[in-house]
């Protein structure tokens, strides 16, 4: 068990190392650009910049400040121009990342849960917004000249009028269970 005095030094010699942190090129051009992006604010002095960075300096800052880490697999898909180059990632935030492109939890990323990984999705880049998922059919020549048509007279995109025929197709569905389970009542 550690008396008093040690548990304070090693306080005083971790906020020692946090302070260099801060003052170290890396952790302020990751601060700046995100503050200059409007995703964080910080109470300490910090110059807002543009330019792109790199991410294996995001993922150093990461490690004195977590906030970093906990937006960057959402600002690698909704934001990439943040960053020099989203090629090349670490194998563990290539993996978040993937699962993130499918709307799915992933599994913890260098002590940031899943869950707080995906909650940025649809907050950073065009809000409220997830990413899509391809998904391919195989539909008779009738179906085709039906899509396109209905596209055409409604003004809308051929996906935005599949999207509307599944809205109205689960709100039938639901209306007509409701009726069903109220004449089942009386």
């Amino acid at each position: 068990m550690m008396d008093p005095t040690e548990i304070k030094a090693r306080a005083r010699r971790k906020q020692a190392a946090v302070r260099r942190a801060w003052r170290d090129p890396r952790y302020k051009r990751v601060m700046g650009r995100y503050v200059a992006a409007g995703l964080l604010t910080t109470n300490t002095e910090v110059t807002p910049h543009r330019e792109p960075i790199e991410v294996h300096d995001v993922l150093w800052a990461g490690r004195v400040e977590p906030r970093f880490l906990e937006l960057l697999p959402a600002l690698i898909i909704k934001h990439p121009a943040l960053f020099v180059d989203t090629t090349q990632l670490p194998d563990d935030l290539a993996l978040v990342v993937k699962a993130l492109r499918k709307n799915q939890e992933p599994g913890d990323f260098r002590g940031i849960p899943g869950a707080a990984l995906l909650r940025w999705l649809p907050s950073v880049g065009h809000r409220g917004k997830v990413p899509s998922r391809l998904k391919s059919f195989r539909l008779k020549a009738d179906d085709l000249a039906l899509l396109e048509r209905l596209s055409q007279e409604l003004g809308l995109s051929q996906t935005a009028v599949l999207r509307r025929g599944l809205i109205l197709l689960a709100a039938k569905e639901l209306l007509e269970s409701h009726s069903a389970h109220a004449q089942g009542r009386h």
